[in-house]
């Protein structure tokens, strides 16, 4: 079993974390060592445990030690990736020397006793706990992994908290916008979307494109934020200003062409100069500004950190990353500025938006049932984007980075490219190989085109080349294949023409690339339903990589080729139940696809 899983891992095959978990827990208790990870919660003082079933270690060879090593490892970095802990103790049952000492190599593996900036691959994660204990447990000892040989509690688990009706929580935040206004942006890897509403109604629809992983200080992050809030509130004021005649259609000209999609920042600076010039009452406010980030959020704080979008101002040596990186943190109390004393500013991760989203539409439809064991969704965009809103309406204060959890302890040839190599299956932020990162968001169809269409399909990869949808160059003394961001981000164009391609050419080198990305993802939903136990096990899909219907129905037939009764919903236009949504989704330019987010931020705003 351990050698032919190494076998297809040499091979270039996927070994998914799946199928060794489930081969090593059915090893019988004398061919095998049991781990036991028990961690203390982060958002609660209870404790959730997770049994490992290993092959006993004496006798195995490097290699098979190794990959042994890699599995214990994965494991443990996909917990603390996505429930995060305060400390975690690891339980070795029996006297198996190499399983302790393999427990025992924790804390070096994943970096705990180095300073942050020092801290790689598994490291990372420990720095997004940290700056997590900072942010809600100030003072406390930073985390540390344990080890022992007693026998952990029986009932280690904690029990489900009681809280509020999730359903009336949901219905909530959908009234009492008459007369109020408020602001919802979606950021995203390659754009923003923002909406403006205003006694109900929504007025404008803002889309801005960026390139975050290209920045070198925090205030590039915060500063197109802060322009677009800016820009909405100055079309807010014109909304209600009495202005009429030309002086109202040449303002809403201006104020037009500032919310164009390719408007960048010097055209909307000088907007809202001519707005100023018009009269724009600077004391205007908003009740409400609602915002997701693709990071870590806990208590209206961005405090990950360690995400792509951060990674060229991470990698600035001209400054203290802590230092600049708390200004992206001090964003709330920045848009605070622009809203009403009794109002308020609520920010949380896309993921968690995106359920929010789906349960706020779904409590407004005829199958209110659906979100009374929670709500689990899924953006398939630039990264995978996970949330969860608990069946008591509840967003939970731990990291939930689903995109960094390692799923294939396989495919070893494509991790001897640089990350952002387009072969590579290695992450961009950790270096670590195997993550979701590379198998379920636009990288893990731009990775599996450059795998399949140079053998198979040479006509379409040349196509890819003339497209100048990708491009070789030399990056450290070796060749590799490469998106260009610069003078034209390729990324949304190469996209599009990959989802394009099942419906022109019908063959099955294309079928293939979404069948896998379909099988990627059924392997997220049993990791996610292990380690989080979410209650349902529907999933909610929103994002660019599942708009395309034939792309869609390929991604659900790879995933039951691993779950045969995988439950997969797109949140699209079946969706539009609330008021806003339903304006939304009658618009004759924008989709529900695009600006679902926007709209549930503007809901989340408006939640009590």
């Amino acid at each position: 079993m351990l050698h032919q899983m190494i076998a297809d891992a040499a091979a270039g095959k996927t070994v998914y974390i799946t199928r060794v978990h489930e081969c090593f827990a059915a090893l019988r208790p004398e061919e095998s060592d049991r781990l036991v990870l028990v961690i203390d919660l982060l958002d609660s003082d209870g404790k959730k445990a997770w049994d490992l079933r290993i092959p006993r270690l004496d006798g195995c060879a490097p290699q098979e030690l190794a990959f042994v090593r890699e599995y214990v490892f994965a494991e443990t970095y996909n917990i603390l990736s996505s429930i995060g802990a305060k400390a975690m103790t690891v339980f070795v049952d029996g006297d198996s020397g190499e399983a302790r000492d393999l427990a025992g190599s924790l804390n070096e593996a994943f970096c705990v006793d180095k300073p942050r900036d020092q801290r790689k691959g598994y490291g990372r994660a420990i720095n997004v706990l940290d700056r997590m204990m900072a942010a809600v447990r100030p003072g406390e000892p930073l985390f540390r992994f344990t080890v022992s040989g007693l026998s952990p509690a029986a009932a280690i688990s904690s029990p489900p908290k009681a809280g509020r009706d999730g359903l009336s929580a949901f219905r909530r935040c959908t009234v009492g916008l008459e007369g109020k206004a408020y602001c919802g942006i979606d950021v995203g890897g390659t754009d923003i979307k923002a909406v403006l509403v205003d006694d109900g109604r929504v007025i404008d629809y803002k889309e801005y494109d960026w390139f975050p992983a290209g920045f070198i200080r925090s205030r590039q992050l915060v500063d197109p934020i802060l322009l677009i809030a800016r820009l909405l509130r100055a079309r807010l004021w014109l909304n209600r200003a009495p202005i009429a005649g030309k002086r109202r259609t040449d303002l809403l000209a201006r104020i037009a062409i500032a919310m164009d999609k390719e408007a960048g920042d010097g055209t909307i600076a000088r907007a809202l100069d001519d707005l100023m010039a018009a009269g724009l009452d600077e004391e205007l406010l908003f009740d409400g500004i609602g915002l997701c980030f693709p990071d870590v959020v806990v208590s209206n704080k961005i405090v990950g950190g360690e995400v792509y979008k951060t990674r060229g101002i991470r990698n600035n040596a001209a400054i203290d990353y802590e230092s600049d990186f708390s200004e992206l943190t001090g964003l709330d109390e920045r848009l605070r500025a622009w809203v009403r004393p009794e109002g308020r500013v609520r920010i949380i991760n896309d993921g968690p938006m995106a359920s929010f989203t789906a349960a706020v539409e779904i409590a407004a439809s005829g199958e209110a049932d659906k979100v009374a064991m929670g709500v689990f969704a899924h953006t398939l965009g630039t990264e995978l984007g996970t949330g969860w809103v608990t069946r008591t309406g509840g967003i939970p204060d731990i990291p939930l980075e689903v995109y960094n959890f390692i799923v294939d302890l396989g495919s070893w040839p494509e991790r001897a490219y640089e990350s952002d190599d387009l072969r590579s299956v290695n992450n961009f932020n950790t270096g670590l190989p195997g993550t979701l990162q590379k198998y379920c968001s636009q990288s893990g169809v731009f990775r599996l085109a450059l795998k399949y269409f140079p053998s198979e399909r040479p006509d379409l990869f040349r196509e890819l080349l003339d497209k100048g949808f990708v491009v070789e160059r030399a990056v450290g003394g070796s060749k590799g294949w490469y998106v260009p961001t610069e003078p034209v981000d390729q990324r949304k164009p190469f996209l599009e023409h990959m989802m394009s391609l099942p419906d022109r050419e019908k063959d099955e080198t294309n079928r293939r690339i979404w069948r896998e990305i379909g099988e990627a993802l059924a392997v997220t939903l049993l990791e996610t339903k292990r380690i989080l136990e979410p209650g349902t096990d529907e999933r909610f899909l929103f994002g660019r990589l599942v708009k395309n219907r034939t792309c869609f129905d390929l991604l659900v037939e790879g995933a039951r080729n691993i779950k045969s009764d995988i439950c997969l919903i797109v949140a699209g236009a079946g969706m539009a139940n609330t008021p806003l949504m339903k304006q939304l989704d009658n618009h004759p330019d924008f989709t529900v696809a695009q600006f679902a987010q926007a709209i549930g931020a503007v809901y989340f705003a408006n939640s009590q």
